[in-house]
């Protein structure tokens, strides 16, 4: 889950010679967003793995609408994979890195729009609904995924299934008050690395139940029912922590900001 930069389709490349994938990965290197306060996953793994698919995109001549429906068509097709597709190692890995190639991609639209010097509204538009409708999907099939297949052998009690949906509502809630205290804090734009101060570690781990990619792994789980969901269980209580304690930070950074 990211805020997507905005996006252009101009391409000043296109005049000229096609950059190599190391030199769009150098170019990146110089403009990455801010990773002050980013989870773990996301910036040990999946923005530098966005990073080098974005520059892949670039070399191809794909456009960052294009990597976000790719990325979708990933993501969805895991999605839809958790809910009819009876959980095993190999059913659980497959869907899983679906997920994380999905997720990857969704860092490499915006990091694509970078090396594109700019972007659309109808692009980030694109990327926030393409991630609405992940979240809002998503932990629906995991109980969709628990009641037909583990529901009354492997988890005997039908109120389990509120775990991923309470999981739905807290991510939905985090996730549209951050982009909405994003936008009014940054007007849109996207703070780059080197405009904002060294990122702090203890609070991208502070921030783990947050993570999306974390989740992704964590969903590797699924074939051992009972594992999964004090595991997933536990990352709800923790993001449901942290949701309570930054609603009311951002609101009065917000006022303070005027």
């Amino acid at each position: 889950m990211t805020a997507a930069p905005t996006r252009t389709h101009h391409d000043s490349s296109d005049a000229g010679r096609r950059p190599t994938v190391s030199e769009n990965i150098q170019a990146l290197a110089s403009a990455q967003k801010s990773n002050a306060g980013a989870p773990l996953y996301s910036r040990v793994i999946n923005r530098p793995a966005g990073r080098v698919l974005a520059a892949v995109a670039h070399r191809i001549g794909l456009t960052p609408d294009q990597v976000t429906a790719i990325s979708a068509v990933c993501t969805y097709l895991g999605v839809i994979l958790i809910a009819v597709w009876r959980p095993s190692v190999l059913a659980t890995v497959v869907t899983s890195l679906l997920l994380m190639l999905g997720y990857a991609l969704d860092s490499a639209d915006g990091q694509l729009a970078r090396l594109r010097h700019g972007g659309s509204r109808a692009g980030e538009w694109l990327d926030h609904v393409a991630d609405a409708i992940k979240l809002s999907t998503i932990h629906g099939a995991i109980a969709i995924s628990l009641y037909r297949f583990a529901l009354g052998t492997d988890i005997r009690s039908a109120s389990l299934l509120l775990i991923p949906l309470a999981f739905g509502a807290v991510q939905n809630i985090h996730f549209f008050s951050y982009i909405l205290t994003y936008q009014l804090r940054y007007n849109g734009g996207t703070p780059l690395a080197k405009n904002e101060g060294k990122p702090g570690f203890l609070k991208s781990v502070l921030s783990a139940p947050t993570d999306y990619g974390l989740m992704c792994f964590v969903l590797m789980l699924r074939f051992v029912p009972v594992v999964f969901l004090w595991v997933y269980g536990l990352m709800l209580v923790g993001y449901a922590a942290y949701v309570v304690l930054a609603l009311p930070k951002w609101y009065v950074e917000l006022r303070r900001e005027g």
